[in-house]
């Protein structure tokens, strides 16, 4: 729609430009410099030009209607399908860094399909390699910033004891709600910024890879307006689906669908994406 628009708006510029030819045209060839079949060739290309512009013009507010159409459609059907899509499901909330308004969108669309946010955390960064390594020194097998990452991951994620979140959560959890350890049936991802730093990128690559290799639906959601967006990070980490629009309607309901269980991909409006949503089943 987007690319119809500019293109309707090109050709109005090059109309417009031709229409000034034209008229400059007619004044020079009173003084005899153009000749009467220049002058119609210049009539005959504005002519050709404003009936294609009028034709794009149409189709721009063919498109325009039909854009309506499925947003009131996608609005009124909204309730239907998110209605206990997520009932009584276990999900916790990661965010990296600062998730700015996707949190809200994240927690509005947990909270249409009926899921209870069990564990939220808000990671710090950037990383202090050398803190993490002094609370964690009775722990010698975990001196690898990634594997670090990777742990902390399956330990609120799964059930089960959690001795390195008890040690590192101190140092890199900035907020936080829910006991880990009691395990989840999802996971929603939020990241502001991307790694600053190499210690940092190497915590992030082992936590989410953690994240991935556990059983649970694993989702990285972001608005449409990240920019830059964080999908291409989140892909590297390899079976971890993304929403790059869950500020709207159709974002929302993705996130419910691949939290639910739809086959992982990326969904939203972006470039990346694979679809605009996941195939849709019954909620049930």
């Amino acid at each position: 729609m987007l690319d119809l628009r500019y293109h309707v708006a090109s050709l109005s510029a090059v109309f417009l430009a031709l229409v000034i030819g034209i008229l400059v045209g007619v004044g020079i060839s009173g003084r005899g410099f153009v000749d009467k079949s220049e002058r119609r060739n210049f009539e005959n290309r504005i002519a050709a030009l404003q009936s294609q512009v009028t034709q794009l013009n149409a189709e721009k507010a063919l498109i325009d209607q039909q854009g309506a159409a499925a947003r009131t459609f996608a609005q009124e059907t909204y309730p239907v399908l998110m209605q206990d899509r997520l009932a009584s499901k276990r999900v916790g909330l990661l965010v990296i860094g600062s998730a700015g308004g996707a949190a809200a969108d994240v927690r509005q669309a947990l909270s249409d399909a009926g899921a209870v946010v069990s564990l939220y955390r808000v990671v710090k960064v950037p990383v202090d390699p050398t803190a993490v390594r002094n609370v964690l020194r009775r722990f010698p097998a975990f001196r690898r910033l990634d594997d670090v990452g990777h742990e902390l991951a399956q330990e609120w994620v799964s059930q089960g004891v959690t001795p390195i979140s008890d040690a590192v959560s101190p140092l890199l959890v900035e907020e936080q709600r829910g006991a880990p350890g009691k395990g989840l049936d999802g996971v929603v991802v939020l990241q502001g910024a991307p790694a600053a730093d190499a210690a940092t990128a190497r915590f992030l690559r082992g936590f989410l890879q953690g994240l991935t290799t556990s059983s649970v639906p694993v989702v990285g959601a972001e608005t449409t307006d990240t920019e830059p967006s964080r999908v291409p990070e989140w892909s590297d980490a390899g079976g971890m689906s993304t929403v790059d629009d869950v500020d709207t309607t159709s974002g929302k309901l993705a996130l419910a669908l691949l939290l639910g269980g739809a086959p992982g991909g990326h969904f939203g409006v972006k470039p990346a994406a694979d679809a605009p949503l996941p195939r849709i089943e019954p909620a049930g």
